[in-house]
């Protein structure tokens, strides 16, 4: 028990240093200082400071997908109910934990060397391949065009981490929850293919216009001329 205790003592002071300092500016020196560690216990969990933060990067993704895992195994009843339920947890789980969801946007990806990313892409393998089981059915009936599962996660995950990055960095005021219902309805068409209709483009309600004034004697004299400017509104249709 009081190894774990000081595992989580590292990751968690480690989390907020390099949220607050910066990865590069921050040192294994501070994490160890401020976690109250002595430097074997450290070095016993952690050799070095990319260790603890491919740790945390590698704790986040397994606790996003968890959430996902849990989704699979509700066995959604239809596409847009996978879509849509996958969509919302990306953005609660952001929600609830965003100082991991803001270092993992700040680290980006791993080392693809390091012993972090080969546990990370076993996550990821296996949960895109029970998505992919999930999925074959809907691309065997024609619901969804077949793609790579790269290009289904791009497609359904993308733009919910556009939103979600924008609201980390204060740009966004609403809930990122609170766009699911719409980002469900665009990664649905997306997957299935459907055709959006264009939008029919309504008249402005005013325009300008130039218009030229002369001043004309009885005889046809043109004594004085000039332009001036006028809002144009349009005629509505008859009947």
């Amino acid at each position: 028990m009081a190894s774990t205790d000081t595992r989580r003592r590292v990751l968690e002071s480690a989390l907020r240093l390099f949220l607050e300092d910066g990865y590069e500016q921050t040192t294994i020196a501070r994490i160890k200082d401020s976690s109250q560690v002595s430097n074997g216990a450290l070095f016993h969990h952690f050799p070095s400071k990319e260790a603890i933060a491919d740790a945390l990067y590698v704790e986040a993704i397994a606790s996003f997908q968890d959430g996902l895992w849990a989704l699979l195994r509700s066995q959604p009843r239809s596409l847009r109910a996978a879509v849509h339920g996958t969509i919302a947890h990306q953005l609660a789980w952001v929600e609830q934990h965003s100082e991991l969801a803001r270092f993992v946007y700040m680290r980006g990806h791993l080392d693809w060397e390091s012993p972090a990313n080969v546990a990370l892409a076993s996550l990821n393998r296996d949960l895109g391949a029970a998505f992919s089981d999930w999925m074959a059915p809907l691309v065997a009936d024609g619901e969804i065009r077949p793609a790579s599962m790269l290009v289904i996660s791009a497609i359904v995950n993308g733009p919910a981490h556009a939103i979600a990055r924008r609201w980390l960095a204060g740009q966004v005021q609403r809930l990122p929850s609170t766009f699911a219902d719409e980002l469900a309805d665009a990664a649905c068409a997306a997957l299935r293919g459907t055709r959006v209709r264009a939008r029919r483009a309504q008249p402005r309600a005013n325009q300008r216009g130039r218009v030229t004034l002369e001043l004309i004697c009885d005889d046809g004299t043109v004594l004085a001329q000039g332009q001036a400017t006028a809002e144009l509104v349009p005629l509505a249709a008859s009947a």
